[in-house]
């Protein structure tokens, strides 16, 4: 039987993942003390639940992974992608642009190459395999690249123009798709 938290010890375990999430953005380097301030909990409720800051920051990272992942399944469908990071733009700038938490882009990106090699898994011609793998880095890198360029502008355009210009980069046309590496992504917009 699985026991079910309560309400209480998710709503401050949310408090101190969001402290953190601000904190690593901001100050990365920051210390036990000041998220205890920023959070306004104890020492004792941190160390509750956490073994260290280590520890909170690996949690912190699966739960953002976790976030952005739901994105990827199927297809990484990139308007939706787009928003994720979005939502979170401070800590995407900070991670991207100015390498705070390095950790979290690496595990990011192999959670993303295992998505994408379990929707090349049924493809038995290794020449087409690799030839959609290398694609697909490509493309994903494209879209980081891009990302990380509107976040240090300040996300000056629209979600929307920014996926139009993304697609008309890789000038996306649906014909022959299932051979390349475009047809692990989903370019639609989110309706």
């Amino acid at each position: 039987m699985v026991k079910k938290e309560d309400a209480r010890v998710l709503r401050t375990k949310r408090n101190i993942e969001e402290a953190t999430i601000t904190l690593l953005t901001t100050q990365p380097n920051f210390s036990i003390t000041l998220l205890l301030r920023r959070a306004d909990i104890t020492r004792g409720t941190f160390y509750k639940y956490y073994q260290n800051k280590e520890h909170l920051i690996s949690e912190v990272n699966h739960t953002l992974i976790l976030e952005f992942m739901k994105h990827t399944q199927g297809k990484f469908h990139v308007a939706e992608m787009i928003q994720s990071v979005s939502d979170r733009a401070a800590f995407y700038n900070a991670v991207l642009n100015l390498h705070n938490n390095s950790g979290y882009i690496k595990t990011l990106m192999s959670r993303m190459r295992m998505q994408m090699q379990s929707q090349l898994g049924i493809i038995e011609d290794e020449e087409l395999y690799r030839h959609q793998l290398f694609q697909w880095e490509i493309i994903i890198g494209g879209f980081w690249a891009l990302i990380s360029k509107w976040l240090l502008d300040n996300m000056n355009v629209a979600q929307t123009k920014l996926l139009q210009e993304f697609i008309e980069v890789l000038r996306v046309d649906a014909t022959g798709w299932t051979q390349t590496g475009l047809n692990l992504f989903d370019f639609e917009s989110i309706n």
